[in-house]
C-alpha cells in the first residue's frame, strides 16, 4: 500500500490538501467523493524520493536556467488562465483558485507571481492591481479583461477569453514559422555561402588580380575592400558585436525607436499586410466584447487599444476615442485615420446604424481571422518573389566582381 498526497475542493469551496494510503490512485478519489470533497490533484507522496534527489535537484536546476532565459511562455498562460477559468466556472472562489495554481504551475516564474497575486489578494488587493504588480507577465489587455470580469462578476469568461486569445496567438506564430523556414534556411545558406568565399575564395582571387596590371572593375574593388576588412578585423568585429548587443537592446527602447520600428512594421510587403490584418481582428473582437459586457464605447476603445502591440495603432484607436467623446459618430472617426481598412469602417457604420454594433465587429473580427488564415498559408508564395530578387543581386555581384577581371586579363592577353 502506498501513500498518496492529494488536494481537493472540500463542500464550503475551499482547498483541502492531506495524505491517504491506497493501493491506487482511483481509491483515493473514491475516498474523497465519499467524503464530500471534489479530487483536483491525487499524486503518490513521495514520488522518486529515494535514490532519486541528485536527478531531481539538478532537473530543478536546469529548469530554473531555462526558465530564467526564456521567461514565461504562451504556452504557460494558456495552462493557467484555461484551468483557472475552470475552476472558477466550477464555483471555486478567486483566492483558493489562485493557491492550487501555484502550486501547480510548473514554470516558477510564473507560479512566484501566482502566489505573490493570492498574498496580495488576501490582504485586500483587487486581483486585476494584484496582477498589474508584474507588467512583464501580465500585459495591458490582460489587466483590462481581468478588471471587466471583476466588476461584471464575470472572472470564469475573463479568463476562458484570455486562454482563447493566448492560444490564437500561439497558433499565429507557430504558423509563421513553419511558413518561413523555408526562407530563413535559403538566406542562412546564402550567408554562409559569402562567408565561405569571402574566407576561400576570393583570397586567391586578389593573389591573382594583384599581380595582373588590368584595372579591376568596381565590383572586384568592393568585393576585395569587403574581404579584406572582414579578414583583418575578424576579432574586434566578434568584440564589437559582443559589446553592441545591450546597447542595441537599450537603444531599441527608446521611444523614438520603437515608434520608428513600429511605423516600419506596417509598411514592409507582406508581412505588413498580415500584422495589421491580425491586429484588426483583434481589436475588433476586443471592443465586441468590452461593448456586450456594458462598457461605454469611449472607455472601451481605450481600453481596446490595449489589444494592439503596435504604438502607432494604439495611438490611432486613442484619436477615435477622443474624437467619438467630442460627438462624432464612430465610422467618422474611424475614416479619418489611414490604418482602419474601409470594410472596418462600413460594417461600424451600418453597426451604427442598426444598432448591432458588437454583431458587426464580431463578423469583422471572424472575416479578418480568415484572411489572416489565408495570408498565412500562402506567405511562402508570397515571400518567393522578393527572396529570388534577394537571391539574383547577390549571386550576379559576386559573378561579376570575380568573371569581369578574368575577362578583361583574356583580353588584354589577346591584344
Amino acid at each position: 500500500m502506498a501513500l498518496f498526497r492529494y488536494q481537493a475542493i472540500d463542500a464550503s469551496g475551499k482547498m483541502a490538501t492531506g495524505t491517504h494510503p491506497a493501493e491506487i490512485i482511483q481509491e483515493v478519489e473514491e475516498w474523497l467523493v465519499s467524503n464530500g470533497m471534489s479530487p483536483v490533484k491525487v499524486e503518490i507522496a513521495g514520488a522518486g524520493a529515494a535514490g532519486g534527489a541528485s536527478t531531481g535537484m539538478l532537473a530543478t536546476i536546469r529548469q530554473n536556467i531555462k526558465e530564467t532565459l526564456t521567461g514565461v511562455r504562451l504556452d504557460d498562460l494558456i495552462m493557467f488562465c484555461r484551468q483557472t477559468s475552470t475552476l472558477l466556472a466550477a464555483g471555486v472562489a478567486a483566492l483558493p483558485t489562485l493557491d492550487l495554481m501555484a502550486n501547480q504551475t510548473e514554470n516558477i516564474t510564473l507560479r512566484k507571481a501566482i502566489a505573490s497575486v493570492s498574498r496580495d489578494i488576501e490582504g485586500g488587493t483587487s486581483l486585476s492591481e494584484a496582477f498589474a504588480y508584474y507588467p512583464k507577465i501580465f500585459n495591458k489587455l490582460f489587466l483590462n479583461i481581468i478588471r471587466i470580469g471583476e466588476e461584471t462578476g464575470n472572472l470564469d469568461n475573463s479568463f476562458d477569453y484570455l486562454a482563447g486569445l493566448y492560444e490564437n496567438e500561439k497558433d499565429i506564430n507557430e504558423r509563421i514559422k513553419a511558413a518561413t523556414r523555408y526562407p530563413k534556411i535559403v538566406i542562412v545558406a546564402i550567408v554562409g555561402a559569402i562567408i565561405f568565399l569571402m574566407t576561400f575564395v576570393v583570397p586567391k582571387f586578389v593573389s591573382l588580380f594583384s599581380g595582373s596590371k588590368v584595372a579591376l572593375p568596381l565590383p572586384t574593388r568592393i568585393l576585395i575592400l569587403v574581404s579584406n576588412f572582414f579578414a583583418n578585423n575578424f576579432w574586434l568585429l566578434t568584440i564589437a558585436a559582443v559589446l553592441l548587443v545591450p546597447a542595441w537592446r537599450r537603444f531599441n527602447r527608446q521611444e523614438f525607436v520603437i515608434l520608428a520600428w513600429n511605423r516600419w512594421a506596417l509598411k514592409i510587403p507582406v508581412f505588413g499586410d498580415l500584422s495589421l490584418k491580425i491586429y484588426m481582428s483583434r481589436f475588433a473582437r476586443v471592443l465586441a466584447i468590452l461593448i456586450k459586457s456594458g462598457i461605454d464605447i469611449i472607455s472601451a476603445l481605450r481600453l481596446s487599444a490595449s489589444s494592439m502591440d503596435n504604438i502607432i495603432l494604439q495611438r490611432m484607436v486613442v484619436d477615435v476615442s477622443e474624437d467619438v467623446e467630442e460627438g462624432l459618430d464612430l465610422n467618422a472617426a474611424m475614416a479619418k485615420q489611414s490604418y482602419f481598412p474601409p470594410m472596418v469602417v462600413q460594417m461600424v457604420a451600418v453597426g451604427e446604424e442598426t444598432g448591432e454594433i458588437s454583431a458587426l465587429l464580431d463578423k469583422v473580427a471572424d472575416f479578418y481571422e480568415t484572411e489572416t488564415d489565408y495570408t498565412i498559408k500562402n506567405l511562402a508564395t508570397l515571400i518567393e518573389p522578393f527572396l529570388l530578387l534577394f537571391l539574383g543581386i547577390v549571386v550576379a555581384f559576386i559573378a561579376l566582381a570575380i568573371f569581369m577581371p578574368m575577362w578583361n586579363m583574356m583580353n588584354v592577353m589577346k591584344g
